[in-house]
């Protein structure tokens, strides 16, 4: 069977005997959507999930399995704020300073006690965006899985530069989490960068639509952003503004894609939802990012109905006050109240790995990963989903390929 042993701060140790199936029964078990067994057992062995179906005969615990939840969208390293800014342009230029002045002690550190938070609270991987390159190795120490993503930033940068720059961000993935890279937003990448990421063929992220003054400067090349890049010398001469939004702007250099996850959105137009859902691109929106600000929610419910796999992530305590997704799940049914809690269960747990672009996460089909969380179970099913996405069942086991974590 499967060991894990805490080793310091920090650090696991896996071992695995491959050949012993564990079975793991419920009085519920949701593998994923429209597959759910009242009472069923998982099988798992070698920490894969190798079958998953109805329990019969024996004792069955009073407890609830479910997938491992997804974090689709986090930086782990970044400390709450000294002061709430809800305006988002001095946001960005505090987030600039506190990263610049912060010790490669502190990132570290920080990055620990966000994925501390995350594991405690049921999550089994993350989309991480990491700018420091320090990310890699503080999940090796932690069996999660998903992607790193290793940030590019850079409007100012040619061709040459671009594929220098992403050959420097470029690490190796871990065993369990693959490596990725994030062109972070059309304000802050050029063309010859977003298209050096592209042509690297690995999972990308980009911020995208978040702000009204993003879309202000992608179609007439003024205000904030533009006074921004002016400032920090990142303005190319003779800069002229492609006319166009950001969505299709991401279309244009052939970044619209299913292993592109398309964060926040806010911004994002009914035709720009149209041109994403043909191409099959995952968005990935942040409601304690929404909540922070206080925008108005975007419509998730008519891009579910479209069609749109929509996860969820948490972002970075610099706008958010928990790493946590069970609560982005409370506030997204606060924000969005005729999602169902299938629904939300669903975006926590497998629209997340398809915008991490591993079909594996978030589900307990034959194959998968046996990541997955327990619950107190005494009620029927439907209260059960209910209570945990509304924030009042927390799990009581949360287990990484099949063992148990301390």
């Amino acid at each position: 069977m499967l060991g894990l042993v805490l080793c310091g701060p920090g650090r696991f140790n896996v071992t695995m005997d491959q050949e012993r199936v564990q079975r793991f029964r419920a009085r519920f078990l949701w593998v994923e959507p429209a597959r759910c067994y009242a009472p069923g057992e998982l099988r798992v062995l070698g920490g894969r999930v190798v079958g998953a179906g109805p329990a019969r005969g024996g004792r069955i615990p009073a407890r609830a399995i479910l997938p491992g939840l997804v974090d689709a969208h986090v930086h782990l390293q970044i400390p709450p704020l000294a002061r709430a800014r809800r305006q988002f342009l001095p946001w960005v230029q505090d987030v600039m300073r506190i990263r610049s002045e912060s010790a490669v002690a502190d990132h570290a550190r920080l990055a620990v006690a966000a994925i501390r938070s995350l594991l405690a609270d049921g999550v089994t991987a993350v989309g991480e965006v990491d700018s420091t390159g320090l990310s890699p190795q503080v999940l090796r120490e932690f069996p999660v899985g998903g992607v790193c993503y290793q940030e590019l930033t850079g409007f100012h940068l040619g061709g040459a530069a671009s594929s220098d720059l992403v050959r420097r961000r470029e690490t190796p993935g871990s065993r369990h989490c693959r490596s990725g890279l994030s062109p972070h937003a059309p304000y802050s990448v050029s063309r010859a960068l977003f298209r050096a990421a592209r042509a690297r063929r690995v999972p990308l992220a980009v911020h995208v639509a978040e702000t009204l003054e993003e879309v202000q400067f992608l179609r007439r090349g003024s205000g904030p952003f533009r006074e921004l890049l002016e400032s920090l010398g990142r303005l190319p001469d003779g800069y002229r503004p492609p006319g166009i939004g950001p969505v299709a702007l991401l279309d244009r250099f052939g970044l619209l894609s299913e292993s592109t996850a398309l964060i926040h959105c806010q911004h994002m137009t009914r035709e720009e939802a149209s041109l994403v859902n043909r191409r099959r691109a995952p968005v990935v929106v942040c409601p304690g990012t929404i909540d922070y600000f206080r925008r108005t929610p975007p419509p998730v419910p008519a891009w579910l109905k479209a069609g749109i796999r929509v996860g969820l992530g948490t972002d970075s305590l610099a706008s958010n006050t928990r790493m946590s997704l069970r609560h982005e799940m409370t506030l997204a049914r606060r924000m969005w109240p005729s999602l169902s809690p299938e629904t939300l269960l669903s975006m926590a747990t497998v629209h997340g790995g398809a915008a991490l672009r591993s079909r594996g996460l978030g589900t307990l089909r034959r194959g998968a990963p046996a990541s997955f969380v327990t619950l107190p179970f005494d009620r029927d099913v439907q209260t059960c989903i209910e209570a945990f996405t509304t924030g009042e069942l927390a799990p009581d086991g949360v287990f990484l390929r099949g063992t148990r974590i301390p």
